[in-house]
């Protein structure tokens, strides 16, 4: 999975990326009780695939959320793509899910 930004990308060096593309890095806590999740973002998918670096964002790009296996089930790259979308609307920034 990965995500696909509506809302232009400001990078720290001042330009603007739009229609950027993210990719999700996933980890749950040794006790099992939060999943925490990262998103690198590139300036197209095809950055990605031919391996150029992500670009460098001011905004806060991870999320971590309480985790409960027995409710929320073990798709633990489901649960941090959803932390990241909201993470990053709080910070007015639109982002949706790719599958």
């Amino acid at each position: 999975m990965a995500l696909q930004f509506t809302t232009d990308i400001q990078t720290r060096d001042g330009f603007t990326v739009a229609n950027a593309y993210g990719r999700v890095a996933v980890g749950d806590s040794y006790t099992g009780t939060e999943v925490s999740g990262h998103v690198d973002i590139y300036v197209t998918e095809q950055a990605f695939v031919t391996g150029v670096r992500p670009v460098k964002t001011s905004f806060i790009q991870d999320a971590i959320v309480p985790y409960n296996r027995d409710t929320d089930g073990t798709d633990i790259l489901n649960i941090a793509h959803d932390a990241l979308v909201a993470q990053l609307a709080l910070q007015g920034i639109v982002a949706t899910k790719v599958l």
